[in-house]
């Protein structure tokens, strides 16, 4: 049979086989604090017994807090983390136990947009060759055929060919962002991992790049997992939610028909309640916020701990919450919450 053009995997047409183009089952990671003893150094988990899938074609944010788990979810999706547990499955296979060879024909479908453009390139190469470098190394053409690649790929982020010439600290940090996201688009993959793609960006810069990542999506028919810790970006680029805390998944539901303001799990509903607003008279009392270590208290192995995460913090918490860690449920058309409360 002829290689296809797509690559070793080549690109599955509609009749797909799996509903998901990336799913996590009951997947963990956790890392081992530093210290002499490594038998007494204790175990911080990141993530905790988390399943989600990402249908085709579809965007899914991420929310939470620093420290909720999201990005090491994330990257664990998009095969930069092995799993201590559980299994991430691609197109149906799994990939978190494949060796580095064997998960080199994968590289090229799932490439991830990471937060600081800055560090993405290589301050001797120039915006062009860090972004040709890309292409050479996952589809091995040649330098020519690789330039006109970066020509074509800065052209539908916004860019002229001109940046190619450029280092990456010659041009502002919103231009990096497009330079950044034209590196990950370039080898035509099909799962992009977006790790707060706006996050450094001002206002205006983020609405820009926001619509920018929702035309190139559904230009190519690309599939987001779309991290960030602002649940008011999300509207913009993605269909469906999942928010995090402490290591586990706390609800989940799609935008349509269920918009954000549907969200019944207490901790959803403080994180829309935090997002700045506009007017001053529009702001809320947030008293009932405890500090952000409480919920490192709860990330610390043995995980079986019979609590929900939340409850330290929850202002709706009963009996039931401190003794029993709640599982997500359906709570309503593709909605689901983990909360004994709801």
């Amino acid at each position: 049979m002829r290689p296809s053009k797509e690559g070793p995997l080549g690109r599955l047409k509609k009749g797909r086989s799996v509903e998901y183009l990336v799913e996590t089952k009951n997947i963990r990671k956790w890392f081992v604090k530093p210290g002499f003893f490594s038998s007494c150094r204790p175990r911080v988990s990141a993530v905790y017994d988390v399943s989600l899938g990402i249908p085709w074609g579809s965007s899914l944010g991420l929310i939470g807090e620093s420290g909720s788990g999201k990005s090491t979810l994330g990257r664990m999706m998009a095969g930069l983390e092995v799993p201590s547990e559980g299994q991430v499955l691609y197109r149906g296979t799994e990939i978190s136990s494949l060796s580095l060879k064997a998960m080199r024909p994968y590289r090229r479908h799932i490439q991830m947009i990471f937060q600081n453009s800055a560090e993405v390139f290589d301050p001797a190469y120039t915006i062009g060759q860090s972004i040709g470098e890309m292409v050479m190394n996952n589809e091995g053409i040649r330098a020519r055929e690789s330039l006109l690649r970066v020509y074509d790929m800065l052209e539908q982020v916004g860019l002229d060919r001109s940046f190619a010439d450029r280092m990456s600290h010659e041009i502002s940090g919103g231009q990096r962002q497009r330079a950044n996201i034209a590196r990950a688009l370039v080898v035509r993959p099909e799962l992009v991992v977006c790790d707060e793609p706006v996050s450094s960006l001002d206002y205006s810069l983020r609405k820009q790049i926001l619509t920018l990542l929702n035309t190139l999506r559904k230009k190519y028919g690309l599939t987001y997992l779309f991290i960030t810790h602002d649940l008011y970006c999300v509207p913009y680029v993605c269909n469906g939610v999942a928010i995090m805390y402490g290591g586990k998944l706390m609800e989940r539901f799609d935008l349509d028909p269920c918009p954000l303001q549907a969200a019944v799990h207490p901790y959803t509903r403080l994180l829309l309640a935090s997002a700045p607003v506009k007017h001053p008279s529009e702001r809320r009392d947030f008293s009932q916020d405890l500090p952000a270590e409480s919920q490192q208290e709860y990330t610390l192995i043995p995980d079986s701990r019979s609590c929900c995460r939340f409850y330290p913090r929850c202002e709706n918490g009963g009996p039931r919450c401190s003794r029993e860690e709640p599982i997500l449920r359906a709570v309503g058309n593709r909605h689901w919450a983990a909360c004994h409360r709801t």
